[in-house]
């Protein structure tokens, strides 16, 4: 029996606590305040799911409201339901995953695939009954606590995950269980995630303590996993919860100020799909999310998809991969803060993309969608604070003209040497890729520190693969300016790009960047402006730089039109999917465009890197020589009634 003391101490702590979370007011949740084992412990005493499953992400009453959707025909669910029925069927004929390291020799890919699988068994399951899809999932978790090491000793990120495996299947599957399956799975991930992780944290490990997508799955796996078995030890549980919870500040305030993610929209993605659901586990079990969820950056974060992408295709940071359509978002943010003009563009980005995960399926509200136009006011002109990302649009329908510029700091995690990089759509089509994309992270040197020649010691010739050698992450292989190109790095990379200056304006509108700092060792002052013109769709891409010596410097943009030149090179017809691009050099007078394969320039040698092909892609570029001091202009025109 609690004592009376007890009773009003709880009491007294969730007044406190819930009025915390409701003062909404506030300017700022920027501070956090840690939570301690004990706060853990009283929530879960208070728990109103204590040995209630489903429970984490979704209830009996979720799936019963899905199932309804369902069987009305609303068009999202359908989307999900045949997608994930298809995906499980499909599974049910593959072999059980094995475990094997990759080509580094580090990762546990069947830990990552595994991830993969789950939604749609897990899915097919709670929405049709069939034990077959649950008894593959057992199949699979038993082979998997056969596995020598789920990684945590050698990279937790993959342990990370088996706590969201194990989290999402145990509870899914409570009820089918029997008790030796239930002990099985927890043996497991206590001994491969839990007992690990926990002691990692104690140590403040470096992923811990991380600003980047590591910190959100790992502490989200660990949250989700404790949480899902919290009844069977409440102390140690409680412990490893509070230890993970008071991680997660560090990741979740990088969104800090407008919700960006320096990492790219893939990694945006891959961290917040752990870290919303293992706050929405907190939630749902503990009752709170101990104002996480209220940081300002995070609540802007589910617009993020929308403000990097064109109107063609979102666009690619860094490692990000190529991408061949908008991004989408998640319900998950839409319904948190019950944003009906997020849900309204994620339901039109599903509709579109006829994809929706598992996530989206559960916290889609088809009453917070409008039938009309966003209720919400979009800018053509956005600037992203801590990613640096600049976008101009003539308007938000899928023709529109839009460029785009990149600048923030070349040490991002995942980052690129990449300032100033520009991408331009228009007329339905992509014409300036400013990113291929990541290369292969197993290629020998990916994440290796380039040793020689580094950006300000004496030019030599390279002795060992290293990261800023792969054409793909290298100034060259962006729509950036080089240098006197070498195997040097072609940009500092410590080097930061800054907002100079901004134009908003009815009929035109720009953004210039101070990339000084990202060629220091060859200029003394260096800005690239991209301005456009909404009345006659005119694009232009002004660089200024006085260098420090005579230099050669290489402007280059790539395609994947068909490039003719005209005017003896002062202009360049690109011709994409029955559409034109007319490309004018305005300055220096004397210059031309040349057309190059996308691959190092002239006279470079990196005898050690190994690099995939850019199939598809050219290269325009222009080749000046002796330069000291200089404005390239070039002027971009898309031509609306051009017919092959």
């Amino acid at each position: 029996m609690l004592t009376r003391k007890i009773i009003v101490k709880y009491i007294l702590f969730f007044l406190l606590l819930n009025y915390s979370l409701a003062s909404n007011c506030q300017p700022s949740y920027t501070s956090y305040e840690p939570v301690s084992s004990s706060m853990i412990r009283a929530c879960l005493d208070a728990s109103t799911v204590k040995n209630i499953h489903p429970r984490l992400f979704f209830s009996n009453a979720d799936i019963a409201r899905v199932k309804l959707l369902n069987q009305k025909g609303d068009l999202l669910i359908r989307i999900g339901y045949k997608q994930y029925l298809k995906e499980a069927n499909d599974l049910l004929k593959q072999p059980l995953l094995n475990y094997f390291l990759d080509e580094a020799n580090l990762r546990v890919p069947s830990m990552h695939k595994f991830a993969s699988q789950l939604p749609s068994l897990v899915m097919m399951y709670q929405l049709t009954g069939d034990t077959v899809y649950a008894r593959r999932i057992i199949n699979q978790f038993t082979k998997m606590s056969e596995f020598p090491d789920w990684g945590a000793n050698r990279h937790f990120l993959d342990s990370g995950i088996g706590g969201f495996d194990f989290a999402f299947a145990y509870d899914a599957l409570y009820s089918f269980l029997n008790k030796e399956e239930k002990k099985m799975m927890k043996d497991a991930v206590s001994k491969y995630v839990l007992l690990p992780g926990k002691q990692q944290l104690q140590k403040k490990i470096w992923w811990s303590t991380a600003n980047h997508n590591w910190n959100g799955i790992c502490n989200g796996g660990l949250i989700m996993a404790a949480l899902a078995m919290y009844e069977d030890d409440p102390q140690e549980m409680s412990e490893i919860i509070a230890l993970a919870i008071n991680a997660l500040p560090k990741y979740i305030q990088s969104f800090e100020p407008d919700g960006q993610s320096e990492e790219g929209l893939m990694y945006w993605g891959y961290g917040l799909m752990y870290t919303t659901i293992a706050i929405e586990s907190m939630q749902r079990v503990l009752g709170t999310a101990f104002g996480l969820d209220q940081m300002l950056g995070f609540k802007k974060t589910g617009w993020f998809p929308t403000y990097v992408s064109g109107p063609v295709t979102s666009l690619n940071i860094g490692d990000d991969p190529l991408k061949n359509g908008i991004i989408k978002s998640f319900f998950w943010f839409a319904k948190n803060y019950n944003d009906t003009a997020l849900a309204t563009k994620q339901y039109e980005v599903c509709k579109v993309s006829n994809t929706m995960n598992w996530m989206d399926m559960i916290y889609y509200d088809p009453n917070m969608v409008k039938s009309s136009s966003l209720t919400r006011t979009l800018s053509l002109e956005n600037y992203i604070h801590g990613i640096d990302i600049m976008t101009l649009r003539d308007s938000w329908d899928k023709n529109a003209v839009f460029v785009s510029m990149h600048g923030g700091n070349n040490f991002a995690n995942h980052g690129h040497l990449d300032a100033g990089s520009f991408d331009i759509q228009a007329l339905g089509q992509v014409w300036a890729y400013g990113n291929l994309g990541s290369d292969n992270y197993t290629y020998p040197g990916y994440f290796s520190k380039t040793s020689l020649p580094t950006y300000t010691g004496i030019d030599s010739p390279q002795t060992a693969p290293g990261r800023w050698h792969f054409y793909r992450l290298r100034a060259e292989g962006k729509n950036c300016l080089v240098f006197n190109p070498s195997a040097s790095p072609d940009q500092n990379e410590r080097g930061t790009a800054n907002l100079q200056s901004q134009l908003v304006g009815v009929n035109e509108s720009s953004y210039t960047l101070d990339l000084a700092n990202c060629y220091s060792r060859d200029v003394i002052s260096y800005s690239r402006k991209i301005q456009l013109n909404k009345r006659t769709s005119i694009i232009t891409v002004e660089d200024n730089f006085v260098s420090k010596s005579k230099a050669t410097v290489w402007w280059s943009m790539h395609t994947k039109a068909k490039i003719e030149l005209v005017s003896e090179g002062k202009s360049a017809l690109l011709k994409l999917n029955g559409k034109q691009m007319v490309v004018t050099i305005k300055s220096p007078s004397n210059a031309s465009f040349q057309i190059l394969g996308a691959s190092y320039l002239p006279g470079e040698t990196f005898p050690f890197t190994k690099n995939s092909i850019n199939q598809g892609f050219k290269k325009l570029v222009i080749n000046l020589e002796g330069k000291t001091t200089e404005k390239i202009e070039v002027i971009f025109t898309p031509q609306y009634f051009y017919k092959i």
